[in-house]
């Protein structure tokens, strides 16, 4: 914790002292941090809470690395997890390659659609060991017997998720190992893992 708060100190007077050299103090998603100090931090400038977890990134001491929000029990899982992309990926109208990022398949094998989805997913970078972790809440319904895909990415299409561009997916070219958490309300939440080979974030496969 300590680290991260004199990181987030030094990120803040970095962008004073920049301030009048670089005219400009924007703070585009309005959580006090300046948008030229977010890289420091690895948080997003358009996200006031990148990791998602409720507290304003310049009032969170470690704001991409999120407590793991899923409840322990619950009913039997009527879904579960199918793939779990991090590189690979295809764009799912046009069956082109498309530009690496997080996606998860879930299957409903129950007989009501499911809404009102929690997804927790981790990030180990396995040369330093720095960790991320972020939560979200997607809009998305996976209806009864069928699948649908939840991806973190760019896209602003239902199912897509915002990434934050200043994450270790993005920054690091290390490989990283990555953790998948999704439950739904009162059922127990499954789990699962993908390890991502070295290399950044690629434009497209």
């Amino acid at each position: 914790m300590k680290t991260i708060l004199s990181t987030t100190l030094a990120a803040l007077l970095l962008s004073t002292s920049l301030v009048h050299a670089q005219t400009s103090g924007t703070d585009t998603d309005g959580d006090g941090v300046p948008d030229i100090s977010e890289p420091l931090l690895h948080t997003d400038p358009m996200n006031p809470d990148t990791d998602g977890d409720g507290q304003n990134d310049l009032a969170d001491s470690d704001p991409v690395n999120a407590p793991d929000p899923t409840v322990a029990g619950g009913a039997t899982s009527t879904y579960r997890l199918g793939e779990i992309l991090v590189e690979n990926n295809v764009d799912p109208a046009t069956k082109t390659d498309a530009p690496d990022h997080l996606e998860i398949q879930v299957f409903n094998d129950g007989a009501a659609d499911l809404t009102a989805l929690t997804m927790y997913y981790t990030l180990t970078d396995a040369d330093s060991g720095a960790k991320e972790a972020y939560v979200f809440r997607p809009h998305v319904t996976v209806p009864a017997g069928g699948e649908a895909r939840i991806h973190v990415d760019e896209g602003t299409a239902p199912g897509h998720l915002r990434a934050n561009p200043n994450s270790l997916y993005v920054t690091s070219l290390a490989g990283k190992h990555v953790t998948v958490s999704v439950q739904a309300d009162g059922f127990a939440a499954v789990q699962g893992a993908v390890e991502k080979d070295p290399g950044g974030a690629e434009t497209a496969d």
